[in-house]
């Protein structure tokens, strides 16, 4: 099982996404995160993703969910999802491209399928389980559960 976590940032009725031009997801619209390296916490690879990936500090970082997907391209993920604020100006980096969209404006076409599932409760900072089953790339089904607190 691979350890992973993604943050979004949502802010003024917005929200941060990140065009991913390699590596896992590549060609997709999807928050900044990645895999957890030995002896870090999720909270530590948070903030180093986003230092990485788009040259600013995540802050104020906030555990919403759990969610575990099977057979992504063969692979299983345990994925912690985070919602925070970012520190300064986000940057174009070799790994994505940020850019602001409207949360009326969420470009789930061109996102993971499982996105428009579960990224509404993130918008509306429920926190949540979740397991997606998938063929590849191709979501089989998903169960869910979300709470407030």
């Amino acid at each position: 099982m691979i350890h992973a976590v993604i943050v979004h940032i949502i802010k003024d009725g917005k929200i941060l996404l990140h065009y991913k031009k390699r590596g896992h997801g590549a060609g997709k619209w999807n928050g900044v995160g990645g895999k957890i390296e030995k002896g870090e916490t999720p909270e530590e690879c948070a903030v180093r993703e986003a230092q990485e990936e788009m040259g600013a500090r995540v802050i104020n970082l906030q555990r919403l969910g759990e969610i575990t997907f099977y057979d992504v391209q063969g692979e299983n993920w345990l994925v912690y999802v985070f919602r925070g604020e970012i520190d300064g100006e986000p940057v174009e980096s070799e790994e994505s491209r940020p850019q602001w969209f409207p949360l009326s404006a969420v470009p789930y076409d061109d996102m993971w399928e499982d996105d428009r599932y579960w990224l509404p409760l993130v918008i509306h900072n429920l926190r949540f389980k979740a397991e997606f089953y998938f063929d590849g790339e191709n979501m089989q089904r998903f169960k869910m559960n979300a709470w407030k607190g």
